[in-house]
């Protein structure tokens, strides 16, 4: 299950797998997922396997629908594991000027930041990747 953060000569995708953990009854264990995370910009590459959690995809899509709603606002994917971070602000010409940001392995390798532009037309896949994603991995607990 992947979702996608687009933009000119940008692309970012994440695959979310497996839960990490999915026999655990405990909610900081069963809400990981193992994802794997692919970033295509100019002059650069990256793919890794990342742990993510539930909550900080729920969280996101939340605030992308606000965003979407209302026109206006900012979005934040970040990772309790600092594989990643990911901010979104959109102004008022409808454009969501993205920040990135990928370290692996995580807390101390390579550190890689960069910028983007996309337009509020990939706003509503991007909402409906997450959505689904939520739904076959929802946040249990």
């Amino acid at each position: 299950m992947k979702f996608h953060l687009l933009g000119e000569k940008t692309k970012v995708e994440i695959d979310v797998l497996t839960r990490e953990y999915p026999n655990s009854s405990s909610y900081w264990d069963v809400n990981w997922v193992i994802s794997n995370v692919k970033v295509e910009i100019p002059g650069y590459y990256v793919n890794f396997t990342a742990s993510l959690r539930t909550d900080e995809i729920r969280d996101f899509v939340n605030e992308l629908k606000s965003m979407n709603r209302y026109l206006t606002g900012k979005a934040i994917l970040k990772n309790l594991d600092s594989f990643i971070h990911f901010e979104g602000e959109m102004d008022k010409l409808g454009h969501i000027d993205w920040s990135g940001e990928t370290c692996y392995p995580a807390g101390s390798g390579a550190v890689l930041s960069f910028e983007f532009v996309s337009d509020q037309s990939h706003l509503i896949n991007l909402i409906k990747e997450l959505e689904n994603i939520i739904y076959v991995f929802p946040v249990i607990g």
